[in-house]
């Protein structure tokens, strides 16, 4: 019976209105989505227990194979220790010096059983060590003598027996709870090549094995049984031959399934993943359910929005070709009619607006152009700058890094030049010289490194000045033809200049260190063919040139190859290939000497390297006479010297160098204690040498300007003073060329102290020379 009360309760407010949508608004979705749901439940349960069983079983093949990993990686770690131990103690056996020092018992508490005491420990191991004679009677340990590892007298027996033996031997013994590999190493003594002595060592076999869980058996006996619910791998070892007798493996044991912990994570994460899983097809089925709908509901808004706003344009969004898609279809039909009568009242409106458009965009642009080449001339300007300050302070750092590092540097090697060149003196003919002479090579490869580094510090400084004169061409380039024929003979390269009879107003030793550069750099890149030296006339120049037939220089080079330490075909550093330093010193002194210098190039056909010199330099009035004679060392003489220096190690070898000369010397750290030493002594010395840099920031030149005036208030004449510096800043080397003494830079070698020494004697300088008298302005070669 119908209600006759339209305000029952159902039309009184009881269910909101907000319900009654929710209730009849998607409904087709809604029971996709149920149905989908309903399906995915079913196929997660079906899919998840089939994905349990599956992990399962795999966990449980990864657990074997990780397990047998491990044990393969501990065991070769096993073997790496055992083969590094087995070659450690061979090579001590095998050393013939170190044998024969054990028999003759010479000089073994000096320095034997220090050098021992060095090997507690082989590649972390800890290890004891016994050298014995042949009777097994011990001579020196390694000082282990600690338990358990200590070695006791049944160890001692049984290298007795191993000795009887004659040849290696190695066992396993157990001590207590530990077991030990215990092995023996015969001693051949140099002269008999025969047995004279064994060396026995002792480890514990657990420090050999680097993994926790596993351990090391030997074939001695049965191993261990496995514990229930565990599985062993064993992995037999790989030992040097000596200790193949002991069967040595490695056995890992592990849980026989993975842990609890392993397995007690795939429930819930599968049942998380179900939950999320069945959420996905809800929400998806509803968002297909909304898919398939959407084009109802879009009609129903889009008649709802022209009913309210009036038609302006739209169009329904057809999908398919199915019923709701032909209703569209129909209703776009409508809506075309409709925009027909308002597109031709629109289309007057839409040109004027489109004419007042484009001219507003033209106006725009022209500002924006305008706007724009202001700011890319400013950005030009402002790049410019700061490429410019970069450049400024990437040069600026390269040479104050160049600096500091060659300072760091010759103070070790001074001291090793120095301690080297007394070291020779001292061994006269000793079978270890020739060991000598191949440190002084290595230390004439890194001073000229040093030097060279010294050559671009005092380019930059500004220190060294053209000495111009009358130079013959000729004469250079027939010394340099004389010079290098022979080495170029060598390679297999015919080098030849074309004479001349050219003179030219030019700094000679300048001047031939760049013609002398550039023919070692087109000796070392040239293998075969030839190599040109000669020169021309061009208009405006005199052109000086080189031309070889080497590897040549790509393009992309050509501008940075007088850049220092640039070498193209020199990726290993190799010293036989020079430093790359001297074609950079080739470009300095060239603008130093206002010439200019350039290279052309073809790859693998060679290269000409070209100096042209402005005919302003020429002609000249006479030659130069051709470069004298080098001297011989010369003989230092006898006499006294002072020596300023704040390192020990360069104050101890010049000292040492300078007494194996015959001289007597005094060594101080400072100016402080220089004068300390000078008032005990009853004679001034004859040479006073001061290292540039003092500590607490004091110098050499103080140094010296204090021991003048302490020697001068006594009534002595001032000796000859140099300044040792191993500082390569252009202002350093500024600074000490503006002092007026004589400049030595680090390193320095015995010829050159013999020279100071000799010249300390015969000129007898007298306080401070003038200022660029004894300049060190000669340009060493790179």
């Amino acid at each position: 019976m119908t209600d006759p009360n339209p305000t029952g309760p159902i039309h009184n407010g009881t269910i909101p209105r907000v319900a009654q949508r929710m209730l009849t608004s998607g409904r087709l979705a809604r029971r996709f989505a149920l149905v989908s749901l309903a399906l995915g439940v079913l196929i997660a349960i079906l899919i998840g227990a089939s994905l349990y069983l599956v992990s399962s079983r795999h966990l449980v093949r990864q657990h074997h194979a990780n397990v047998e990993a491990n044990a393969s990686l501990a065991a070769r770690q096993t073997e790496g220790l055992l083969s590094t131990l087995v070659t450690t103690v061979r090579e001590l056996t095998e050393n013939s010096v170190l044998a024969t020092a054990l028999v003759d018992s010479a000089g073994k508490e000096t320095y034997l059983i220090p050098f021992l005491g060095s090997f507690n420990h082989i590649a972390s191991v800890p290890v004891a060590l016994v050298f014995t004679d042949f009777e097994g009677e011990p001579i020196a340990d390694n000082g282990r003598h600690v338990a358990p590892l200590a070695i006791g007298p049944a160890d001692m027996a049984w290298l007795r027996a191993a000795i009887a033996a004659g040849k290696p031997a190695a066992r396993v013994v157990q001590e207590g709870e530990t077991q030990f590999l215990l092995a023996a190493e015969m001693l051949i003594y140099s002269r008999t090549a025969s047995p004279e002595g064994a060396l026995l060592y002792k480890v514990p076999l657990d420090s050999l094995v680097l993994h926790p869980e596993a351990e090391l058996l030997h074939g001695s006996g049965p191993p261990p049984p496995v514990r229930p619910d565990m599985m062993a791998v064993t992995v037999p070892l790989t030992v040097p031959e000596r200790l193949a007798k002991l069967g040595l493996k490695l056995r890992l044991e592990a849980p026989d399934t993975p842990t609890t912990a392993h397995l007690s994570w795939m429930l819930p994460a599968y049942g998380l993943v179900a939950i999320l899983s069945l959420l996905a097809i809800y929400i998806g089925s509803r968002a297909v359910g909304n898919h398939m709908t959407r084009s109802l509901r879009e009609l129903e808004r889009l008649a709802g929005a022209i009913a309210t706003d009036g038609f302006t344009g739209q169009r329904a969004r057809v999908r398919g070709n199915d019923e709701v898609s032909a209703l569209a279809r129909g209703f776009n039909a409508m809506l075309d009619h409709i925009a027909a009568i308002q597109r031709e009242r629109e289309m007057r409106a839409a040109e004027e607006i489109t004419i007042q458009r484009t001219l507003a965009e033209r106006a725009e642009q022209a500002r924006a152009e305008a706007e724009s080449a202001r700011n890319e001339e400013e950005r030009s300007r402002q790049e410019a700058v700061m490429a410019l300050m970069v450049a400024e302070r990437a040069n600026a750092a390269k040479t104050h890094f160049l600096a500091a590092a060659s300072h760091d540097l010759r103070q070790p090697v001074q001291s090793l030049v120095l301690l080297t060149s007394a070291l020779a003196i001292r061994l006269g003919d000793h079978p270890a010289a020739s060991l000598v002479g191949s440190i002084e090579a290595s230390m004439d490869a890194l001073c000229r490194l040093l030097d060279a580094i010294l050559d671009i510090s005092k380019l930059d400084a500004g220190t060294v000045s053209p000495n111009i004169q009358a130079v013959s061409l000729g004469t250079i380039f027939a010394r340099l033809e004389g010079e290098y024929r022979l080495r170029a003979a060598e390679k297999g390269v015919a080098f030849r200049s074309v004479p001349t009879n050219v003179t030219l107003n030019a700094d000679p030793a300048l001047l031939e260190r760049i013609i002398r550069n550039l023919v070692e750099n087109a000796l070392r890149y040239t293998d075969h063919g030839r190599i040109l030296l000669g020169c021309r006339h061009r208009p405006g120049a005199l052109r000086i040139q080189v031309y070889d037939t080497g590897i040549g220089i790509p393009p992309e080079h050509l501008e940075r190859i007088f850049h220092e330490f640039y070498q193209i075909s020199n990726p290993t550093r190799d010293r036989g290939k020079g430093l790359g330093l001297g074609l950079a010193i080739v470009d300095r002194l060239a603008r130093l000497l206002g010439y200019r210098v350039h290279v052309a190039s073809r790859p693998n056909k060679g290269s000409c390297f070209t100096l042209d010199i402005p005919t302003s330099a020429l002609p000249a009035a006479t030659a130069a006479s051709g470069a004298p004679n080098a001297e011989q060392a010369p003989e230092p003489g006898r006499g006294t010297a002072l020596v300023i220096d704040d390192d020990p190690l360069v104050r101890e070898g010049l000292t040492l160098l300078i007494e194996d000369f015959g001289w007597r010397v005094t060594a101080a750290d400072s100016a402080a204690d220089a004068l300390r030493l000078l008032r005990d002594q009853p004679r001034p010395p004859d040479l006073v040498i001061a290292d540039y840099r003092l500590e607490a920031g004091a110098t050499g030149l103080e140094a010296l300007r204090a021991v003048e005036a302490a020697l001068r208030e006594r009534g002595f004449p001032a000796p000859a003073c140099v300044v040792l510096t191993g500082d390569t800043a252009p202002e350093r080397i500024a600074d000490a060329e503006a002092s007026g003494y004589r400049i030595l830079h680090k390193p320095i070698a015995a010829k050159e102290v013999a020279q100071l020494l000799s010249d300390s004697l015969t000129d007898q300088p007298t306080g401070r020379p003038e200022t660029g008298d004894r300049r060190n302005s000669t340009i060493l070669q790179d």
